[in-house]
Order: C-alpha cells, then structure tokens, then sequence
C-alpha cells in the first residue's frame, strides 16, 4: 500500500511539471492579469511607492510590490488548475521573476519573467527587440501627473502593447519599439494568450514605412525617401513573380500565395 501511495505521489509531481513547463506562457499571462488586479487595489501602496531618484526613474519599490501580489495570486491559479496544487511560486525583482519550486526542489521553465513597465503617459519606450521576446507578459502601469491622481494598471503581451502609431520610424540601430498602454486590455479579464514569431515586429515596420509615404500629414523624415529608393530598386530589379514571392517570403512568410 505505502509503495502505490509512493507511486501515486511521484506521478502526481510528474503530472504537475509537466503542465507546468509546457504551458508556462499561458500561465504567466493569467497570473499576470491577477496581478494587475491586485495592484490596482492597492492605490495606498503604488502611491508610497518612490518612483524617481535624482533624475533617474526607479521602479524598485513598484517591482517588490507587484512580486508581493504576484504571489498573492499563485494560489487562485492553483486552485482553478489541479495539477498546478503541488507547485510553490515565489517572486523576486527586478521585473517580476517566478522562480517555481515542488517540494523545495526548483522546477526548471523555459520563462519565468513578467515585465513591468511605469510612464506617466501612454506611450514609453521600449526594450531594445534584438534580445526581446515579445510574447512575455508584460504590466504597464500609468502614473499619475499629480499626486492625488489614480494610478492605472493594464497587462497584456509585450507585442500587444508594441508600437506608437501606424506611422512609426525604424531605427537605424536595433529598433527599440515603444509600447503605448492604450493598445493594452482596459480590463485584465479581456487578456487572451497568443504567440508570435520572434521576427514578427517586421511587417509592421513595413507597413508604417508605407504609411508614410502615402500620408500628407507626416513631417517628412530621412527614412521616407530611403524607403521610396528601396521600393524603386525592388521594382526595377524583380523581373518575375517568382523572385517577387522570394522576397515576400522572406519578410512576410504568413501572406498567401501570388494569384
């Protein structure tokens, strides 16, 4: 009897890392809409929080915060999904980093990070994309300009919040997209989970480049007669379909076929 209880545990741990480790992204985006709840209840808190430093921002205080409620909110995820009831979660700054255990032993995971972001206005910059995963979770929390003011927290995807406009520059190092709280959901229970393609930011770039030079409205900039050149080159260098489709291909594998 002792060896089947025995056996019954060690498929039960087995069963929990499991879950845990292949749906890890998934989880970390509903843990992270929890979160976000809680923090918004947590006015007095965000509020004591020091947000500047000289004329640094700092977001140490709101990091130990969000790792508070972020724990707090491990045991509803655990009680809405059985075969998470054996895992133990505990948060440190900076960010918010999961480090996940089951019986004091560390469950090694692909991800463990929710980004936390904090701006006084909608749009901030962004983490430079060359080492960004844009499907991380991410909590951007819109400061007050006085200090009376409410503090206002939406989570999403990292891509979900990417970009300022339609009519956006491209860099001339590695881009650095801005997130815009805006493009977050106003209500943490709207989050749904979808994944990307690490180069998946490109065609939007492509799309603003052509936005803008068929806008009358932009200030003109540098990039727009270097997007107009490689728009003529292309044209007068592809010569048949089939090298067209090689280079749709190549920046934008998901478009269907030429017809």
């Amino acid at each position: 009897m002792s060896k089947a209880l025995n056996n019954k545990s060690i498929s039960i741990m087995t069963e929990g890392i499991t879950y845990l480790t292949e749906n890890i992204c998934q989880i970390l985006v509903e843990l992270s809409a929890l979160t976000t709840s809680k923090l918004n209840g947590n006015q007095g808190r965000l509020k004591q929080c020091k947000w500047t430093e000289g004329e640094a921002n700092t977001d140490t205080d709101f990091s130990r915060l969000a790792c508070e409620c972020v724990e707090n909110a491990w045991p509803t995820i655990r009680l809405t999904n059985a075969k998470l009831s054996t895992i133990e979660m505990t948060a440190s700054p900076p960010d918010i980093n999961c480090v996940f255990t089951q019986d004091g032993i560390v469950v090694k995971v692909p991800k463990n990070k929710i980004e936390l972001k904090s701006c006084k206005g909608n749009i901030m910059p962004g983490s430079t994309i060359g080492k960004l995963d844009i499907n991380q979770p991410l909590i951007y929390c819109r400061r007050p300009t006085n200090a009376d003011g409410v503090y206002e927290l939406r989570c999403g995807q990292y891509h979900t919040a990417m970009g300022e406009s339609e009519y956006e520059l491209f860099q001339d190092r590695t881009p650095r997209p801005s997130i815009n709280f805006t493009r977050l959901p106003s209500t943490p229970a709207a989050l749904v989970y979808s994944e990307k393609k690490k180069d998946d930011w490109i065609p939007h770039y492509g799309s603003c480049a052509i936005a803008r030079i068929s806008s009358n409205t932009v200030s003109h900039s540098w990039q727009d007669t270097l997007t107009k050149s490689i728009i003529w080159e292309s044209i007068k260098n592809i010569t048949t379909l089939e090298e067209l489709d090689k280079l749709r291909g190549a920046v934008a594998p998901v478009n269907p076929p030429l017809a």
